[in-house]
């Protein structure tokens, strides 16, 4: 088994209409094939929007419970969903707490971007990882495995 396979990506993103859904397959698909353990609220723990009260506090602790538990944290910011970004700022703050003994990689995917878009500034300077291309996910394994960034170098807003 890879060192790649060891670690436990949970992975955020919307999957609210049919272009984020077929995003959020297509990359979790492409995580998979290069060897990533992906983790998915999405394939784990949906929520009804009618859910009652007990339901939502299950799937919101058993999301809190495996993003804590995660070696990264993928995030797809494309459609910028409110859950995602929560999900992704809560394991920068799980990273600057001090309180867990791990570090959260994290690793923002926002390929609807393009060449000229503007990156917020605090998805910048929070992730480990920023990659704008279906192509560069490629790199990904090595980036992990070596302990690299790939900041994001572009326009912030």
């Amino acid at each position: 088994m890879s060192d790649i396979e060891n670690l436990k990506v949970y992975f955020a993103s919307p999957w609210f209409n049919p272009e984020q859904a077929e995003r959020e397959d297509r990359v979790k698909n492409k995580l998979r094939e290069l060897g990533f353990n992906v983790w998915s609220p999405k394939d784990n723990c949906v929520c009804s929007p009618i859910a009652d009260e007990e339901m939502r506090k299950k799937v919101f602790n058993d999301n809190v419970k495996n993003i804590v538990s995660s070696d990264i944290i993928f995030a797809i910011t494309d459609g910028k969903d409110m859950g995602t970004i929560w999900e992704a700022g809560f394991a920068c703050g799980v990273n600057s707490s001090g309180i867990f003994q791990n570090s959260i990689k994290i690793v923002y995917y926002c390929e609807t971007l393009g060449p000229n878009g503007q990156f917020n500034l605090m998805l910048a300077q929070s992730g480990d990882i920023v990659i704008t291309k279906f192509e560069d996910l490629d790199k990904l394994p090595d980036l992990i495995k070596n302990g690299e960034g790939f900041a994001y170098a572009g326009i912030v807003e």
